[in-house]
């Protein structure tokens, strides 16, 4: 059986969320459902730059009836509560009450959507808000865009932070470098097309990572799929992936930590090849015809019953 499906987004932001909203919705199109992509602001391209998109994409205005509605943002909450959809679905990308002031996800928490969370973390943050453990479906790893790539180490040091959102980490990272005397190159800023992010990646010697809450996190997990070794900090989403000596290193939010961990594995070529073997072989485990597949049984689990709440 077939279901007709949106997604509804503000926008086609340059995120690892918009990421796996557009490669579920070509996925779950690519299934035989009928998908489009609402974009609620006024005014923003129905055009992605930066991903294609397969799925039908629509302005708000242009909305129609559904099976299956899906928000992943509190902000847009209004929107679904003026949508008509049968099952509507509220998918938890991040811990939004750590983003948002209190009434924007307050708002969005008091509704009765079927929840879903991208994360193990995630997922243990909507108990503490519905008393109920949601259904987890992790994100995936397109290894035609990320894979080890045969190319001259230029890099140091490699991130991936915008650097006016503190959040990120930018500022922890760059101290750390200045530290040891070392460059870090920042591909936040580079505005690099998707086709040249594995050859970016494979440049580095070590990739770090210092975000300070994320639902799942991409940048490290795509990281190791090319193969670069990886420090980063717990984030709470990583948690679903990331694993302390075995796949990376995880060290406190400050720089004389992240110094500290880039010496230790700078002189121990060991700890390098053992985290470039097992990040790859982690990577590989998180593909998105898992993810689709497994959010698409949830769906259809879910659809049958309309008083079903979380």
């Amino acid at each position: 059986m077939s279901y007709k499906i949106c997604f509804i987004e503000e926008e086609f932001s340059v995120s690892g969320g918009m990421r796996r909203i557009i490669e579920m919705a070509n996925g779950l199109q690519a299934k035989g459902h009928e998908v489009t992509i609402l974009l609620s602001l006024n005014g923003v391209s129905t055009k992605c730059e930066w991903m294609e998109v397969k799925a039908k994409v629509k302005r708000w205005d242009e909305r129609d009836e559904y099976d299956i509605a899906i928000m992943n943002h509190a902000p847009v909450w209004p929107c679904m509560e003026s949508i008509f959809a049968r099952l509507k679905v509220y998918y938890w990308l991040g811990f939004e009450a750590a983003y948002f002031r209190y009434p924007t996800w307050q708002d969005a928490y008091k509704k009765p959507y079927y929840i879903i969370a991208n994360s193990d973390w995630t997922a243990d943050m909507a108990k503490l808000i519905y008393g109920k453990r949601p259904p987890v479906n992790y994100g995936g790893i397109d290894s035609k865009l990320f894979h080890p790539v045969k190319v001259k180490k230029e890099y140091e040091l490699l991130c991936c932070c915008p650097e006016d959102k503190p959040e990120k980490g930018w500022f922890e990272l760059k101290r750390a470098a200045d530290i040891l005397q070392l460059p870090i190159v920042n591909f936040a800023t580079k505005n690099l097309p998707q086709e040249k992010l594995a050859e970016e990646y494979s440049k580095a010697k070590i990739f770090l990572a210092s975000p300070l809450v994320e639902g799942f996190y991409f940048p490290t997990l795509e990281a190791m799929a090319c193969g670069v070794p990886v420090i980063m900090t717990d984030c709470g989403g990583n948690r679903s992936y990331a694993k302390n000596n075995e796949n990376c290193l995880i060290v406190p939010r400050n720089a004389g930590a992240f110094a500290e961990a880039i010496y230790l594995l700078q002189i121990d070529k060991e700890l390098q090849n053992k985290f470039i073997k097992n990040g790859v072989i982690t990577a590989n485990q998180f593909t998105w015809r898992k993810c689709i597949d497994g959010f698409e049984k949830l769906l259809i689990k879910a659809y049958g019953d309309t008083n079903l709440s979380l």
